[in-house]
C-alpha cells in the first residue's frame, strides 16, 4: 500500500508591519504529528524566517524581511509594505529539489495575511500538480465563503473546529485510514506538536486549553471552539519536561483563560513547575486576567519562571470595561498589581494591554489609561483593535468602518486603523504611542 507524502508549511506574510512575538504554527504542527501517529511521513517547511542574528535572549526576533508593491486594495494607504519571511521563488526551489508530496498542508492564520497562502498554493499546483491542497487556520474558520473562493488551487479548505471533515478528506481522497483520529475534545491524548520537524527551536509554546471561559465582545474564541476544554495540569508539566530534556528553555503560554478557576488548574500547574529540579523562562504574550491575581498566583509566577507577566487591562472607562466584557475593574486590577510587586516583580516586568481604536472610541480615553498605568508604575502597550468576523462588536460596527472589512478580509488589519474617525485620528494614534513609551 503506498503511504501518502505530507509537506506541512507555514507561509510567507504581508503586511505593513510584522515581528515574531514567540508566534509559531501551533496548529499545524499539532496536525503534523497526529498524522505522523497514523504512520505518514511529514515534513515541514517554514517559510517565516527569523533574522537569528538579531534574536532576542527571550527568543523574539525580526522575521526577514522585503519591501514589495501594494495590491490595488491597500494602493491608497500611505505606509510601506512588505513580504515577511522565505521568497516564492525561495520556496519554489526548496519544493522542486524534494520528493513531490502527494498531500500538502497550508496554515492560513490572521485572517489578513491570507495572500501569501493563496501564493503557497499556486506555487504548489504548478510545481506538485498531482498533490491534494489542504488548507486550514484561523482565515478559513472565520472567513470560510472568503477563503473558498481564494483559494482555487486547494481541493480542500476546512475550518479548524471541523477536524473530522479533515480525517474523511485524507481516507477518501488519498485512499489512507488514519489509525488515530482525535477529535479534540481530550486535549491529554494528543502528541505533542512536531516542533522537531522545525531547524530550530526557540522556544516551545505549550497548549493548556481551547476555547474561553470569558465572553469579550472583541474576541473571536468563543466563535472558534465551543465551550472550553483543558489540559491536565499533569500533561502539560510533562510536555515541558519532554521539550526540556531536547534542549529548550523557553516556553510560551497563549491561552486567555489560564488562571480561570486556578485551585483546579493554573495553581496546582505552576506549583508542580517550580517543583522542577531546574529553571525554565516562561511567557505569556496574550496576557492573563487580572481578576483572578492573587498573593499566592503572584508568588507561584516568580517560582514558576514568569519572566515577565502581561495583563490585559484594555481599558479604564466603566462603559466600555461593562460593553467589552466586564473581566476587571480598577479596583480589582490594581489589587492585581500590588500583589505582582510584592512578590518582587519590577515595573519592566509588568505589562499591560490598552485597547485602542475601537468602534467611536475618543483618544482622550487611551490617554487616560496611560496616565492609570504610569502611576502605578507599570509599562503601558497599546494594542490596536483588530475587527475579527463573528463577534458580537464586528457585527454591530461593520459596516461603519472606515474599510469594507467584512467584503474582504485583507482590510481587517490593524494596521489600517480601520475606525478611525474624527476623534480618535491616525495622528492621535501615533502621538498616544510616543507618549507611553515615554519613561520606560
Amino acid at each position: 500500500m503506498h503511504i501518502p507524502r505530507v509537506l506541512a508549511v507555514n507561509p510567507h506574510i504581508y503586511d505593513f508591519a510584522a515581528y515574531n512575538f514567540w508566534s509559531s504554527p501551533l496548529g499545524l504542527l499539532y496536525i503534523s504529528s497526529i498524522l505522523r501517529q497514523s504512520g505518514l511521513p511529514v515534513e515541514f517547511v517554514d517559510c517565516m524566517l527569523v533574522k537569528e542574528d538579531r534574536r532576542k535572549p527571550d527568543g523574539r526576533g525580526p522575521f526577514i524581511k522585503e519591501k514589495v508593491p501594494k495590491p490595488d486594495a491597500l494602493r491608497a494607504v500611505p505606509k510601506q509594505f512588505r513580504r515577511y519571511g522565505m521568497s516564492p521563488d525561495e520556496f519554489t526551489r526548496i519544493l522542486a529539489a524534494r520528493e513531490p508530496p502527494d498531500l500538502v498542508l497550508i496554515t492560513s492564520i490572521m485572517t489578513y495575511w491570507y495572500r501569501g497562502a493563496v501564493e503557497i498554493s499556486e506555487i504548489v499546483r504548478r510545481t506538485c500538480p498531482k498533490a491534494k491542497i489542504v488548507v486550514g487556520g484561523i482565515y478559513p474558520t472565520l472567513c470560510y465563503e472568503q477563503a473558498r473562493w481564494n483559494f482555487k488551487e486547494a481541493d480542500l479548505v476546512v475550518p479548524s473546529n471541523d477536524i473530522g471533515a479533515f480525517y474523511r478528506f485524507i481516507e477518501g481522497g488519498l485512499g489512507y485510514t488514519l489509525s488515530f483520529k482525535p477529535m479534540l475534545d481530550d486535549l491529554d491524548i494528543l502528541p505533542y506538536p512536531a516542533h522537531d520537524l522545525l531547524d530550530h527551536i526557540p522556544f516551545v509554546p505549550i497548549l493548556t486549553s481551547l476555547g474561553c471561559a470569558f465572553r469579550c465582545t472583541y474576541c473571536a474564541t468563543p466563535y472558534m471552539h465551543r465551550g472550553m476544554t483543558r489540559r491536565s495540569p499533569e500533561s502539560v508539566l510533562s510536555e515541558i519536561i519532554y521539550w526540556h530534556d531536547r534542549g529548550v528553555r523557553r516556553f510560551v503560554v497563549y491561552d486567555d483563560s489560564l488562571l480561570y478557576s486556578s485551585e483546579k488548574f493554573a495553581k496546582p500547574l505552576l506549583r508542580k513547575i517550580a517543583g522542577l529540579p531546574y529553571s525554565i523562562d516562561i511567557y505569556n504574550p496574550n496576557a492573563v486576567n487580572a481578576a483572578f491575581i492573587d498573593d499566592e498566583i503572584a508568588e507561584l509566577f516568580v517560582r514558576s519562571g514568569f519572566r515577565e507577566v502581561r495583563i490585559g487591562l484594555e481599558s479604564i472607562e466603566p462603559s466600555v470595561q461593562s460593553s467589552t466584557g466586564g473581566k476587571v475593574t480598577g479596583a480589582i486590577f490594581e489589587r492585581a498589581i500590588g500583589a505582582l510587586k510584592n512578590a518582587g516583580y519590577r515595573r519592566e516586568q509588568l505589562s499591560v494591554y490598552i485597547l485602542a481604536g475601537l468602534p467611536r472610541q475618543a483618544w482622550q480615553d487611551v490617554r487616560h489609561a496611560i496616565d492609570y498605568l504610569k502611576s502605578l508604575d507599570v509599562v503601558p502597550h497599546i494594542a490596536e483593535y483588530t475587527p475579527i468576523p463573528h463577534t458580537p462588536m464586528f457585527d454591530q460596527f461593520k459596516d461603519i468602518a472606515r474599510f469594507p472589512v467584512a467584503a474582504d478580509a485583507i482590510y481587517q488589519n490593524n494596521a489600517l486603523f480601520p475606525y478611525a474617525w474624527e476623534g480618535f485620528t491616525e495622528d492621535d494614534l501615533n502621538r498616544l504611542k510616543r507618549y507611553a513609551k515615554e519613561d520606560r
